[in-house]
């Protein structure tokens, strides 16, 4: 297993969420069929993973710290649905159970135990860790986005909303620092990749990043809703505009970002209300362009795997635009598209 740097925070916007469709797909494209050598050592590796990722749940699961146990819950369940296996379900239950009581006044230990909830398939957790992560932040719509309303709910829980915070990035910092207490050791390495193994911040923070799609919410519904056909309905207009302003007020995630500009702009009504959002819809997309190059040329680079462990690890960086332009910043890539360059969907069909 090659260190893969950058998929992980191209993933997070690219997998995640589904509502995503009208995103260009930027992922690498897949390199021809492997023979059989090659399958079977990818088998291998998969199930080096899933044993490495049950040892450090269990690790987890032994502390008597709320997050650290929903932590363990979210790594079960992301683990588990790899392969065959796991941790006994009872164990699992009572890693749920005592980071609910434990961590009751606590938002990450809730982000966390609701990112379990998306991994296992179980909303009713996810829904259930979610509100009790609104009750901590009123007037935060992040939480209610992730317990299952439909658009109409939607709509109209955003018009009671101030603000839209979904705080991935205390959540990945902090992820990022528990995770770098169990970097696999020399035999678990062995199994998992190839050459000199990363440090464990390094491995710490990719592992982190993989995991920021769970915090991410499905905004399909409520999309569909607030473009099209969909705005005809009475009150709708008006309401989807609030949803896309607090969408857009200080993004922390491209998802959101985008998701509101795909909003703000189906309200348009003329050429010059349309021209600043897609001024700004350019250079996002630019930027996870430029993003998804660079991860295929540092594919397997130890340097950038450690680049990316400091960011990770800075407490400035809360929002994923900061991190996606320090990244480029690093790697010496403009961060603002030339005049000339045309935007996937500015680009004729093939």
């Amino acid at each position: 297993m090659r260190i893969r740097v950058l998929l992980p925070l191209l993933a997070s916007t690219l997998l995640a969420a589904p509502a995503f469709a009208q995103m260009p797909d930027l992922r690498p494209a897949p390199e021809s069929r492997p023979d059989a050598r090659e399958a079977e050592r990818a088998q291998a590796r998969a199930a080096a993973w899933q044993a490495y990722g049950l040892r450090v749940a269990r690790a987890l699961g032994r502390s008597d710290g709320a997050r650290d146990l929903a932590l363990a819950v979210l790594i079960e369940a992301t683990v588990r649905s790899q392969g065959e296996g796991g941790v006994a379900a009872a164990d699992v239950e009572r890693w749920r159970l005592e980071a609910v009581a434990g961590g009751a006044g606590d938002t990450i230990t809730q982000q966390l135990l609701m990112a379990a909830g998306h991994a296992s398939g179980d909303q009713a957790a996810a829904a259930a860790a979610a509100r009790r992560w609104q009750s901590l932040s009123p007037g935060n719509l992040a939480p209610l986005m992730h317990q299952g309303l439909g658009a109409e709910e939607v709509l109209a829980a955003a018009a009671r909303s101030s603000r839209n915070a979904p705080d991935p990035y205390p959540v990945l910092h902090w992820i990022t620092s528990a995770l770098a207490r169990h970097p696999p050791g020399a035999a678990e390495w062995a199994a998992l990749g190839d050459g000199a193994p990363p440090s464990a911040a390094a491995n710490a923070a990719i592992w982190a990043s993989s995991l920021q799609g769970l915090l991410e919410p499905d905004y399909r519904d409520v999309l569909g809703a607030c473009t099209g056909r969909g705005l005809r309905a009475a009150g709708r207009p008006e309401a989807c505009r609030h949803m896309a302003d607090l969408l857009l007020a200080r993004p922390q995630t491209v998802l959101d970002e985008r998701i509101g500009l795909s909003m703000a702009r189906a309200l348009t009504r003329s050429a010059a209300e349309r021209a600043p959002l897609d001024a700004r819809r350019r250079g996002v997309d630019w930027r996870q362009e430029q993003l998804a190059e660079l991860a295929a040329r540092e594919d397997g680079d130890a340097a950038a795997a450690e680049r990316q462990a400091r960011l990770l690890a800075d407490p400035a960086i809360d929002t994923e635009d900061a991190i996606v332009r320090r990244t480029l910043a690093a790697a010496g890539l403009a961060q603002e598209p030339p005049a000339a360059w045309r935007a996937p969907w500015q680009r004729p069909p093939r």
